[in-house]
Order: structure tokens, then sequence, then C-alpha cells
């Protein structure tokens, strides 16, 4: 389950589950009804292509679900997902669609390891949607949470 609150673990549904072109399971989405939180759990070795993929079926449940919140859980994965196809494409495409179709999202945190380093493409993917949204990257979930639900609940 993607909370840590044990209160809010059962108020959590999984909406969609993403496989890689091998069948591998690479991204989970939650949906949390009561705070109207999106969270995205992602998993194993994530390319542009994969991210592109995904990313175009998360646009379909904003739309869906209108949340306050996103939170991207990238613990535990690896890969270069900021390449040049990618993030010409979320320049382009997805953060413009995302703020078309998402009106209520007021927040987007994204979670990553503290220790493994960002590569440089990937940052660049991160400069580019904290240019456009209220964004912020933290190390565990648990912060993610507590600062998105004061910041969508204001």
């Amino acid at each position: 389950m993607p909370l840590t609150a044990p209160k809010l673990r059962h108020l959590t549904e999984l909406v969609h589950t993403a496989h890689d072109s091998f069948g591998v399971v690479a991204a989970e989405y939650y949906h949390c009804s009561i705070e109207r939180v999106l969270y995205v759990r992602w998993h194993g070795h994530i390319i542009g292509e994969e991210l592109i993929r995904i990313a175009k079926v998360g646009l379909c449940l904003h739309e869906q679900f209108q949340p306050l919140g996103l939170v991207h859980d990238t613990r535990g994965t690896g890969g270069d997902w900021g390449d040049a196809a990618a993030a010409a494409w979320l320049g382009y495409e997805w953060i413009p669609e995302l703020k078309a179709k998402s009106l209520s999202l007021r927040g987007i945190a994204f979670v990553i390891d503290a220790d493994r380093p960002v590569s440089y493409g990937n940052a660049q993917v991160l400069s580019q949607i904290d240019a456009q949204f209220d964004f912020r990257l933290f190390y565990s979930p648990k912060t993610a949470w507590r600062w998105l639900r004061q910041h969508t609940m204001a």
C-alpha cells in the first residue's frame, strides 16, 4: 500500500496497473478519495518511452478523478526516464494537458531515494515540472504526504 498512515490504507484504491514491454509491473496508480490524491508507485527500470506511455494513462486518470494532489514515488527504481524525447513530450504535451485536464491540481510531490543520484536528464525533467506546478522533492513518503495534505487542504 502506498500510504504510511494505517488509518488511510483502507481508503486508498488501486485504479490502474501499468506494465513495461516485458509484462512486468512498471507503475501502479492509487486513488485516495478522501484526500483527493493520485499516488503513482513506480517499479523497476524506467526509460523515457515507458514514462510517456504510462503518463498518458495518468492523464486520463487525472481527468477522471480530478485530484488535488499528485505523488510520484520512485524509490527503488532506476533508469534514465528523462531522455530528450521524454523531456520534449513532457514539456509540450504532458504539462499542458495536465493543466487542462486536472484543473483542481494544487501540488505535486515527488519521492526519490536519498542515496541514489539523479541523472542530469531526470533532473532536467523535474526542473520542467517545478517551473509549471507547485512541486516539491522528498526523500520520505511520510513527509511528502504531510506537505501535500497541508498544501491541498488549505
